[in-house]
Formats: structure tokens, sequence, C-alpha cells
């Protein structure tokens, strides 16, 4: 007997708590559950510990603790998964009863489903007067997600997180979902994690929150972080309290760095500089070798390449900050050269080696050095107020940000016959479903519930006639073009793409 209780105390040793990522569409409740779980399940002493926001948080629900990625759906999650690393051991996706499916709640379907995780469905704002939960079921089963009752296995959990009702059925089905994952660490392991927050702080420095995936880490070791290594000078808990030691889920914050890391960030303690050199060496020349070179390029960023010129010193040691702190995970920059005096001609020229913006501080630039850069299409940005230069620098990072593509549904069609087939082209018709059909408008070709290509339509005919769309009910003729082949039966989803660019 002996024997067992001290296996089954080594065993829960190395039990950690999940990490929980909380996804959904807009407004469909993500932050209230959070808040309610945060107001409820921190311990007061620790919750009147958080001065600010730093992107991960602990709970505490029948003795047993979850980590909580905060905010959900931020963009820290989106870059760690971009970037491949595995962060959530489990989601919870939020949908309104009274609102259903939305865009965003399938996109978080998606990226459940990419990431290979466990969920559990909570169906929130059951308190409101059209809350239909068996609508919204049969609608999740519409995007393939099967719940419990609805011939899956998927959990679903009704919830009010205005009331907190049922908030601790669904904290007991993370930990049954954690329980059946057997989330285990060891702690006598070199910690590993990633980067979720990161700033810099007039006070503390550069100040970074990482999250613990495996092994401990101790006060006095040090990271091997982002290429650089950095020594683990101060080490908190998530409610800014002083530590020593963090074990694996735990959220932890450390500052005093001499780099600010990039959100997803991979990292691994060592007790040695030495040790920590070296790994930061080897991951390095792995990242350099031919055969990572075509995947390093594909996950790299844009960078918007730099050449600085500043009046004085302290203008140059304020604006070189300031540029270090503008990280995101969408687009970086790279300074080649920050110097002082006039903008010059060798400026101009490493400019064109390096294809940079040219941007000066309180400086002149000179007619001559103007026609040059006019010459080589370079483009020179000249400001006497600091945050107008900085501004005008993020505009140009901007442009570098690949936009978004979002799909706005139009309509979907029946095709009842095809005629004309040349090349890419067809020629078909059909009746009006749902919605409309565009001329211009993309479509999705689903035959037997399987996408099987997409086309654009060039052309759109009703009775004959050229018009620019056809509504429900009636029948069509189109022209399209595209990688697929359009069949008699096939259903056709009409759309269009929104391209939305985003601004820092």
């Amino acid at each position: 007997m002996v024997k067992k209780t001290e296996k089954k105390e080594k065993n829960a040793e190395h039990t950690r708590p999940p990490i929980v990522v909380i996804m959904g569409h807009v407004d469909h409740g993500k932050t209230k559950t959070l808040d309610y779980i945060r107001k409820t399940k921190v311990m007061e002493s620790e919750s009147g510990g958080i001065t600010q926001h730093i992107g991960a948080y602990e709970a505490e629900h029948n003795g047993k603790k979850i980590t909580f990625i905060d905010t959900p759906g931020h963009e820290a999650f989106t870059a760690m998964r971009s970037r491949g690393a595995r962060v959530a051991d489990i989601a919870v996706l939020v949908v309104a009863a009274d609102e259903g499916v939305k865009p965003q709640t399938k996109e978080s379907i998606q990226i459940i489903k990419k990431t290979n995780i466990p969920f559990v469905v909570a169906l929130n704002k059951m308190d409101k007067g059209g809350a239909d939960a068996n609508r919204v079921k049969k609608e999740l089963a519409e995007s393939e997600v099967l719940v419990e009752g609805w011939g899956g296995q998927v959990p679903v959990v009704e919830i009010s997180a205005k009331e907190g009702k049922n908030i601790d059925e669904l904290l007991e089905t993370i930990l049954l979902l954690a329980e059946l994952q057997e989330l285990k660490s060891d702690p006598a392991k070199n910690a590993e994690g990633v980067v979720i927050e990161s700033h810099r702080d007039a006070r503390r420095g550069v100040t970074t929150t990482l999250l613990l995936r495996e092994g401990s880490l101790r006060k006095g070791e040090f990271l091997a972080l982002g290429g650089f290594v950095e020594g683990v000078r101060i080490l908190e808990n998530f409610t800014g309290k002083p530590i020593e030691e963090a074990r694996a889920s735990m959220p932890v914050v450390i500052s005093s760095l001499d780099h600010i890391p990039v959100v997803g960030d991979t990292f691994m303690s060592f007790k040695t500089r030495s040790e920590a050199e070296a790994h930061a060496k080897m991951q390095e020349s792995k990242e350099l070798s031919p055969k990572r070179a075509e995947t390093a390029v594909v996950e790299e960023k844009p960078m918007l390449a730099l050449v600085l010129k500043s009046d004085v010193s302290g203008s140059q040691e304020a604006l070189d900050a300031i540029l270090a702190s503008l990280v995101y995970p969408e687009v970086g920059v790279k300074i080649l050269k920050s110097e002082l005096g006039d903008i010059g001609e060798s400026d101009i020229k490493t400019a064109i080696v390096g294809h940079a913006l040219v941007a000066g501080f309180r400086v002149k630039v000179v007619p001559a050095t103007k026609q040059l850069a006019e010459a080589n299409n370079i483009n020179i940005i000249v400001k006497d107020v600091i945050y107008d230069l900085v501004d005008a620098i993020k505009a140009e990072m901007s442009d570098l940000i690949t936009p978004t593509i979002n799909r706005v549904e139009l309509g979907k069609a029946k095709i009842l016959a095809t005629f004309k087939s040349s090349g890419s082209k067809q020629i078909v018709g059909g009746r009006v479903l749902e919605g409309k059909l565009k001329n211009g408008a993309k479509l999705e070709i689903v035959r037997q519930s399987v996408p099987s290509g997409e086309a654009k339509i060039l052309q759109l005919q009703q009775n004959k006639k050229n018009v620019e769309t056809v509504a429900a009910g009636f029948e069509f003729g189109i022209m399209a073009a595209g990688d697929g082949k359009i069949q008699e039966g096939d259903t056709i989803m009409v759309f269009d793409e929104e391209i939305i660019r985003k601004r820092l």
C-alpha cells in the first residue's frame, strides 16, 4: 500500500494544469466569460495584486489550477499558431445562443481543427429571450462540429457569463478534458515555452510574459530566447509577485531584458550562460541550413528596412528606443544604419542596396541628394516632431502587412444544365436558391457536400439578357472561368472577397 501511494504522489507531481484559450465570434461573450472566471476563481489575495495586463492568468477550481490565455483570439495566439508552436491544450468555443454560428465562429473552428486540440462548446447568453440551444447545435453540425446529443463527442455546456450560470460546469468539463489528455511535465527538465506578450516599460525596461510548456524555470538561470541569451534577473508570477521558481503551465513575467522578444518566440532555460549561448547558436545554424531555407522564407514576416539620421545623440537614442519597441506579429523594422547629421548621398546609396526607407529627424536634405533618391525611387521622410516621424514609419510598416481577405457570402444556386466548355471557361445554367448571384463575383463549386474548386462569374444572364444580379427563385445563365469544372447537379456558393488592410 505504501509503494502504491508513493507512486501516485510521484505521478501527481508530474501532472501539469491545462492551458486554455477561449475563442469565438466578436460580442458572443468571450471576454465576459473570462471576466467572470477571473473575478470568482482567482484568489482575492492574488487578484488584488494584478496591476497590468500580462496576457495570461491562473484560475483555480476544486483545488485544481487552469491557465487561461488572455485575451482570447488576440494576435499572440495567431502569431504562436503561425510559427508552429503548440500553445493551448484545450479550446473553449463560445457561441451566443441567441445568434448562433457566425463568420468568426467558423474561423475559430478551423483554427481549432488545424491545431488538433480538444475543445468544449460553451453556449452563452442562455439568459436571453431569443436563446435557442437546439438551433445553434444544428448550425454547429452544419459546420462539422457534432456535440454530445447530436451524434458527436464534443462536450457542450449551456452557460450565462452575465449571471455566472453553469460556469462551474464549464470548468469541470475543461478539467475532465485535461485529465483525459494526461498532461505531464518533468520538473527536472529545462524550461521550455513561448512568448505571449512583450513590451518596453519605462521603469522596468524590456518586460515579457512567458508561458511555460515544460520543465522548471528558476531565478538566476539563462534563456536562449529569439536568437539572444537573457539572464533571468527578475521572475514574477501573473500577479506581479516575485518568485524563485516556476513550473510548467505557469505564466511568468521577466524584466530588465537586453532585447525585446517577438510574440510567438520559443525559449529554453539553462543553468549557465555558455550553455544558453551554445543552444542559441545551434538554433541559428538550423534556421540557416539549406534544408530549412524554404521554410524560413515562408515563415519570415515582412521587414521595413530603415536608414535613420538624427540631429543630436539624445534624439538618436530616443528614436532608436521607440523603434525597438515597435513589435508586431505581422511586420517588423530593421535599422540598417542610424547616424547623426544631415541626409547625404552615402545614405541614399545604403538605402538603394538595402531597399530601405530614409527617415530623418530635424535634419536637412540637399538638392543633389533628393535628385539621387528620386532617380532610384528611394522615399525620404523628414519630420521635426519625433512622434510624427514614428507615425510616418508605422504607416510605411502598415503598407507591408498582408491584407486580410474576408469572404462575404452572397447566394447559393443549383446547376440544372451545362452547355459549352472551352479551356478554363464554361457556360452553365441553374436556379438561385438563396440570396443572389452577382456578375463578377466568385463562386465555390460544391459536389456532394465536398468543395470541388472555385471560379469567377465573367458574364451573368437572365432571360438571355446580360444583368448585374439575379435574385432567389429565378433561373440564370453564367459564363465562368476557374480551376474546377461545374457539373449538372452541383451547388455553387457565390461570394465576394473583402480586402481589409490593417493599420498600426
